[in-house]
């Protein structure tokens, strides 16, 4: 057996530790245990490791933010992420061309500046495009305290492990952003986080979920946006004898149709094109835990057909292989839409339906419950700060804007309606300005149907969301995605922010420069 020292003499990396890598890391939970896990294990697959990072585009094309993976960085620092510009940078140059680059001398090369050729002592270094569906989004960098140790042949074997490792560092950063930040646990000391509420309705949820998570049946989670799906899957992980496996998690309504079957039972190499490595899937990834399909319903119908095997049979192939691997794992399954008119519709399939709705379970909607509603709030405003690092509290007038509120976007919406008043209000009591009075005849478009409207005196609903959309670009300088994101102070996806931007005409470079005046 060749070792893998000798394997990467040769040049070639070990395709086993790759694989071995990708379940590691597909068994990761956050972005920290990912981070712990790669400087464990990267010095098995790579060519070089005295200096080993990830650089991640910025929304704005012209920053790089970068995640330092080799040597691993303090605790207490991996959450400071140090910026590098694309323009005049060799990483940048590797981004913006999406071709990889060798620096044999660090001194030598023209494009490097003393300050860059003098960081960490790092002589020679070789850089790998990172792509995702297509698109070139960072770049991985490994470099070494020797000149000449890095060459072009070193270029294929970063460019396979920058395919398991760069997408998943991506994923993990972008769920840390748009994670729910503030629902903590509760008064039950054995309740997850996540799981906040004393209503009836709520507390029978829970007793049904914790019946449910002793068994091994398949589970089917139902409910509208926002109202907790994937904090109730991985607490029934948590509670049933699977809890010490791993939990993988698949955002169907994120994969492209090409990419589904790929990413959920794995690919030989050489199955299709741009298969240059294998790869193992999120059921094989899941082995001995538990699978949470999200957004089931976005799974299409030749796929379907292959999931329901799954189901069945507790077995599937890889892409491009023709050995039938078993699957053990517990299914849960969630969607937001009507999965009997998605029926009708021809859209999903019935005896797929039955077989995932072994154990059904419904989240009831934030206005169902409205006696969770101080709980909830208590719950967000211990995980708020404002611009100034002040914590916040609701001042009492504000209650009756939110109990009169229908909140359609649930508790994903309760905590962007704090979160952007913690940012645009000052002091450290919330008013909550701008949220609709119904004290002063100012109707809840999300229960009333109507239309506010200028006439009225108030500003038109989707006036007042650009207006605060723009104020929070402008206090975050255009910056749309990390720690310091607009994104995340909203509490919003930044794709789904982009997406508003788009529809109500905000740029962040206007943003940017607002924000500078």
């Amino acid at each position: 057996m060749v070792s893998n020292s000798a394997a990467r003499a040769a040049g070639n990396t070990p395709q086993r530790s790759v694989a071995e890598l990708q379940q590691r890391i597909y068994q990761c939970l956050d972005l920290g245990q990912l981070l712990s896990v790669l400087a464990a294990e990267l010095g098995a697959v790579l060519p070089v490791t005295d200096r080993v990072s990830i650089a991640l585009l910025e929304p704005d094309g012209e920053w790089l933010r970068v995640y330092r993976l080799l040597p691993l960085p303090p605790e207490d620092q991996r959450g400071t992420l140090p910026r590098v510009r694309v323009e005049g940078t060799p990483v940048g140059q590797v981004v913006r061309d999406g071709v990889g680059r060798v620096v044999a001398d660090t001194r030598t090369d023209p494009n490097i500046t003393f300050g860059q050729a003098s960081h960490d002592g790092i002589r020679s270094t070789v850089s790998v495009p990172i792509r995702v569906d297509g698109r070139v989004v960072g770049a991985m960098n490994a470099g070494s305290r020797t000149p000449a140790a890095c060459d072009a042949a070193m270029l294929r074997q970063l460019a396979e492990v920058a395919s398991v490792v760069g997408p998943a560092v991506l994923a993990a950063d972008q769920t840390a952003r748009r994670a729910p930040a503030a629902l903590v646990a509760d008064r039950d000391s054995d309740r997850p986080a996540g799981l906040v509420g004393d209503s009836s309705s709520f507390r029978s949820l829970l007793a049904a979920a914790r019946r449910a998570a002793r068994s091994n049946a398949d589970v089917l989670i139902t409910g509208e946006t926002g109202v907790g799906k994937t904090a109730l899957a991985r607490a029934m992980h948590g509670w049933s004898p699977r809890s010490g496996a791993p939990f993988v998690t698949v955002h169907l309504a994120d994969l492209t149709p090409t990419l589904i079957e790929s990413e959920l039972f794995g690919h030989e190499r050489g199955a299709f094109t741009g298969a240059s490595s294998g790869r193992i899937g999120r059921f094989e990834s899941a082995q001995g835990g538990t699978i949470f399909l999200d957004e089931v319903s976005e799974t299409p119908l030749p796929i379907q057909s292959k999931l329901l095997r799954v189901i069945q049979d507790r077995s599937f192939e890889r892409v491009g292989s023709g050995r039938t691997m078993q699957a053990d794992v517990r299914i849960i399954a969630a969607t937001s839409r009507d999965l009997r008119a998605a029926i009708r519709r021809g859209e999903f399939r019935e005896d797929l339906f039955y077989r995932l709705n072994v154990v059904p379970l419904s989240v009831p909607p934030l206005r169902d419950r409205p006696e969770d509603l101080e709980l909830l709030v208590d719950s967000i405003l211990a995980g708020i700060r404002g611009v100034d690092g002040s914590p916040r509290r609701l001042a009492p007038q504000a209650w009756q804007r939110l109990r009169a509120h229908g909140w359609p976007g649930n508790i994903r919406e309760l905590e962007s309606v704090l979160r952007r008043s913690a940012i645009l209000e000052e002091g450290p009591e919330l008013m909550l300005e701008g949220f609709p009075d119904p004290a002063q005849g100012h109707s809840d478009p999300a229960t009333s149907g109507a239309a506010v409207t200028e006439s009225d005196g108030w500003p038109c609903l989707e006036e007042h969301e650009r207006r605060y959309i723009l104020r929070v670009l402008e206090l975050r300088g255009g910056v749309i995605e990390g720690t310091d994101g607009a994104a995340q102070l909203l509490g919003l996806h930044p794709s789904t922010l982009r997406s508003l931007m788009k529809r109500l005409g905000i740029s962040a470079q206007t943003a940017r420069q607002k924000g500078r005046q």
